[in-house]
């Protein structure tokens, strides 16, 4: 970026240093038998001198060159018109569109809500069930120990009756079937 707090640069100006330009110039071969100074230019070792005043080029920099900006050609009306008319549409088709994306949201909240819901009401129906379950476990404990009691009791009646005998050895106790359903229903009914 140029120093703008500069004065301004003039083709005639002259530095002891060799500007970029000239160090670009020397670069790129196109200074020709000039050197710069203290240096042999391309071609040769000794510094040539050349007569009558010389007019170095530069390159622009910025602001040295003026700059006309062009207004855009002038629309008609009816151009402005129909413009207007198809950024109306635009628009009006854009706000149709935000209303149907905000229907679609509102619908899939409302299904949201109600999975919601269906899902709590089957957790509740699982938890009612498990705390029936446990119930008639603990009634089917409780008549399985009855069972006992009374094998138990009708054992010892049988067996005080009838002359003791060797004891035999004992038979491997098979594991109870679980009870059928209409079992289970006429333990839970009340019996006078």
């Amino acid at each position: 970026m140029p120093d703008t707090n500069a004065p301004p640069r003039r083709d005639d100006d002259e530095d002891d240093a060799p500007s970029a330009e000239a160090r670009m110039r020397l670069a790129l071969g196109q200074l020709g038998t000039k050197a710069l100074p203290g240096r042999g230019g391309p071609g040769s070792s000794a510094p040539t001198i050349q007569s009558g005043p010389q007019r170095r080029t530069r390159f622009a920099r910025d602001g040295e060159v003026p700059v006309e900006r062009v207004p855009p050609p002038a629309r008609s009306p009816a151009d402005l018109q129909r413009e207007l008319g198809e950024e109306r549409a635009g628009r009006g088709r854009a706000e149709q569109a935000l209303q149907e994306a905000q229907a679609t949201v509102a619908t899939l909240q409302a299904a949201l809500g109600q999975a919601d819901q269906a899902a709590r009401t089957a957790r509740a129906a699982v938890q009612e069930r498990e705390a029936a379950m446990a119930g008639l476990r603990i009634e089917l404990a409780r008549g399985a120990a009855e069972r006992d009691v009374l094998l138990d009791a009708q054992a010892t009646k049988i067996a005080g009756n009838k002359p003791k005998r060797a004891a035999a050895a004992p038979k491997p106790q098979r594991q109870e079937p679980e009870p059928a359903r209409w079992w289970l229903d006429y333990l839970k009914t009340p019996h006078p």
